[in-house]
């Protein structure tokens, strides 16, 4: 049994790749749909395992500037699930092109959001070069009127 600088068997090694190596156990052919993906945090359908009994929580919008925001952050979480595998499957092309697809999507509502309630970021498109539009509106502890 070969060891490594700190005496670990390199059986164990192996073990533990085989058991923690996610990325080569996802099934990519079975997605759980960008909604779903974000309330319960996990995009992969074979790699979601509930805790007991545990019903993850839907979010209940109560206007239509919310219902965008939503959205806009659900397709942010599953942006970065599909970058996080793509950086251990960069030839994946079925998973690139649902990449794109999705970052479409969040781009068409980002646009949509900041037209109608102003910029998201500073690095928007749709600032305003006279002042901070974001001052305008109530804080989010200051709720809506």
């Amino acid at each position: 049994m070969k060891n490594n600088f700190y005496n670990i068997p390199e059986d164990w090694y192996k073990e533990f790749n085989n058991n923690f190596n996610i990325y080569d156990k996802m099934d990519t052919t079975n997605l759980a749909d960008p909604k779903e993906a974000f309330l319960r945090g996990n995009l992969f359908n074979n790699l979601y395992d509930p805790y007991k009994n545990y019903k993850y929580g839907t979010l209940r919008v109560t206007n239509a500037k919310e219902e965008l925001l939503y959205n806009i952050l659900m397709y942010k979480f599953v942006l970065i699930e599909l970058n996080l595998y793509l950086d251990t499957h960069p030839n994946n092309s079925q998973m690139i092109n649902l990449y794109k697809q999705y970052l479409k999507e969040e781009k068409t509502l980002c646009d949509q959001f900041e037209k109608s309630y102003g910029p998201l970021t500073l690095d928007s498109e749709n600032i305003d070069n006279n002042s901070w539009n974001w001052i305008k509106s109530p804080w989010p502890w200051e709720g809506t009127k």
